[in-house]
C-alpha cells in the first residue's frame, strides 16, 4: 500500500463538474492498494496516518497528531501510483490491484480512519471515476507512506 499525504488547508474533488467532497484542515490523501497488500497493510499504514505528529501545539513543530489536532481526511483511490515507467514511454500498472479487490481493501481503509476520526471527518472521492483534486499544500508538507518500508 501506497499513501501520498498532503498537509491542507482546504482539498475538494470534483466529478462530472460537480464538487463531491471537500474539507479544510486536514489531510489530503492519494492511496493506492498493490497486488500484495492485505488487512494488515490497511491497519498498518491507516495506524500510520492517524498518529504522525504533523501538527504544531503550543508554538512546537510536529506535537499532534490529526486527532489531536481536530483535522479532516479527503482521500482518493489511485492505482496508477503503482506505475512502473523503467521500460519505454507507457506506464505499467500490473502492481496495482484489481478493480473489485483494491475497492474493498479501500473501503477497509476508509472504515478504520473513519472509527478514530468519524464518519463526518473523513471524506473521499469517487472509486474509479475521473476526479479532479484541488489542495492548498501547507508547509509544504508531503509525506510518502509505503506499507514495504514505513
Amino acid at each position: 500500500m501506497r499513501i501520498v499525504l498532503q498537509k491542507v488547508s482546504q482539498a475538494s474533488v470534483t466529478v462530472d463538474s460537480q464538487i463531491i467532497s471537500n474539507i479544510k484542515h486536514g489531510y489530503m490523501l492519494l492511496v493506492g492498494i498493490s497486488i500484495d497488500d492485505t488487512i494488515e497493510d490497511i491497519k498498518k499504514l491507516s495506524n500510520k496516518v492517524l498518529t504522525l505528529r504533523l501538527y504544531d501545539k503550543d508554538d512546537t513543530m510536529w506535537r499532534q497528531n490529526i486527532q489531536e489536532a481536530k483535522g479532516e481526511i479527503l482521500s482518493v483511490s489511485q492505482f496508477t501510483l503503482y506505475a512502473r515507467t523503467k521500460k519505454g514511454t507507457k506506464p505499467d500498472f500490473h502492481l496495482a490491484q484489481k478493480g473489485h479487490i483494491a475497492n474493498e481493501l479501500y473501503k477497509e481503509f476508509l472504515i478504520q480512519l473513519r472509527a478514530k476520526l468519524g464518519d463526518t471527518n473523513v471524506q473521499d472521492g469517487e472509486f474509479g471515476a475521473m476526479m479532479s483534486c484541488n489542495l492548498t499544500n501547507e508547509g509544504p508538507v508531503t509525506i510518502i507512506l509505503d506499507s514495504n518500508s514505513s
